[in-house]
């Protein structure tokens, strides 16, 4: 790569990638290209297999849009879901993405087997184009409390699903379905990915029960949890002590900007008083890593968006003030922020002059080195 800006240099660099990785950086030997090389990037949060899915309506709340999602999941076939994990997968590598994480519900009415198989099928045919780990998602149906929902989670660990997850809030008693899926997690060495808190509600917390129920179990570095708004409504003090427990308990925050903007305090007809954004900057503070996803796309949730991690640094920069630019790309990145000698040779190449422009424009011609 020659004459490409990077994003913590200045002037234009020569970048030699070798056996897959960074060989060398040096001054450009001849002009600037009017490209700047990022870290690949990494997708952390997305539900490929409702993405891109024709809604009746816009979603009016979320209970609304579960409703429209449950819908959507009994009228889909496999062929469906294929098709829409598929387009998913095709735009975020076009993107830059070489690993992304997705959410798959799993459903009872079919074991939760049609639809992980579907997507699992759909990025096999990227081939190493992108890494993709399916979190077998329990649905409202299958509370982890029940000895048969433990089963039918840890049966998707064996048939192609990465990553235990669930949406615990509609539970009789999320606390303890919290538990279960933690105590899954340890009998099984799977990692976990939870949806948390996607609200408001300062009452209806679980994080800080969350970090403690991790840190009782020494699951310690294994757990990550999306969402997590109602942090921010939280008083300073008590905050604070869920920000201090999160950081010992090693838990990863996946910030989702675009759907938490859009339907946190939605209201048909009246214009939202509260934003849907955690404690970004409390979290980065006490060295909680935070990344930034696109979540839905085109769904039932969310009627926009395109899988451009792009989209989610630069609406994360918006709603949650965050300027430093190191943090922005460590959270699309995976934790990278920089490209030196030794790193991973996974860069994407864009037209742009520095990240601040990057993130401005978010141009679409764009180059992925993989290896």
């Amino acid at each position: 790569m020659a004459g490409v800006a990077l994003p913590d240099r200045r002037g234009a660099w020569d970048v030699t990638v070798e056996g897959g990785r960074v060989t060398s950086v040096e001054p450009a030997a001849g002009p600037p290209s009017g490209l700047l090389a990022l870290p690949a990037f990494h997708e952390p949060h997305v539900h490929a297999d409702r993405a891109f899915a024709p809604i009746p309506h816009p979603p009016r709340d979320l209970h609304d849009a579960i409703a429209m999602a449950d819908d959507l999941r009994e009228r889909s076939t496999a062929e469906d879901v294929g098709d829409r994990a598929r387009r998913l997968f095709e735009r975020s590598a076009a993107h830059g993405a070489t690993r992304l994480r997705t959410h798959v519900d799993h459903s009872p009415m079919d074991g939760g087997v049609r639809d992980r198989r579907a997507v699992r099928a759909a990025a096999a045919e990227l081939g190493d184009r992108l890494s993709v780990e399916i979190v077998a998602f329990a649905s409202r149906e299958l509370d982890p409390v029940a000895a048969e929902s433990r089963a039918a989670l840890a049966a998707a660990l064996e048939d192609g699903a990465d990553v235990l997850g669930a949406f615990v809030a509609l539970s009789p008693d999320p606390r303890a379905s919290l538990d279960a899926l933690l105590d899954l997690a340890l009998a099984t060495g799977a990692p976990v990915d939870v949806h948390l808190d996607e609200h408001c509600d300062a009452d209806a917390s679980l994080l800080e029960h969350l970090a403690e129920a991790t840190l009782a179990r020494g699951l310690e570095g294994s757990v990550a949890a999306g969402h997590c708004c109602a942090l921010a409504t939280l008083d300073p003090d008590r905050a604070g002590r869920v920000v201090e427990k999160v950081a010992a308990a090693g838990l990863t925050i996946i910030a989702l900007p675009a759907l938490n903007l859009y339907l946190q305090g939605r209201r048909t007809g009246a214009t939202p008083t509260v934003r849907g954004i955690t404690l970004v900057h409390e979290l980065l503070a006490a060295r909680v890593p935070v990344r930034f996803g696109s979540d839905n796309v085109r769904d039932p949730f969310y009627p926009y968006g395109d899988a451009d991690p792009l989209e989610a640094a630069w609406l994360a920069s918006v709603a949650a003030h965050v300027d430093d630019r190191a943090v922005l790309l460590a959270g699309i990145c995976g934790g990278r922020t920089a490209i030196a000698p030794g790193d991973a040779g996974a860069i994407v190449t864009l037209p742009a002059t520095s990240v601040q422009d990057a993130l401005a424009r978010r141009p679409t011609r764009r180059t992925v080195t993989r290896a």
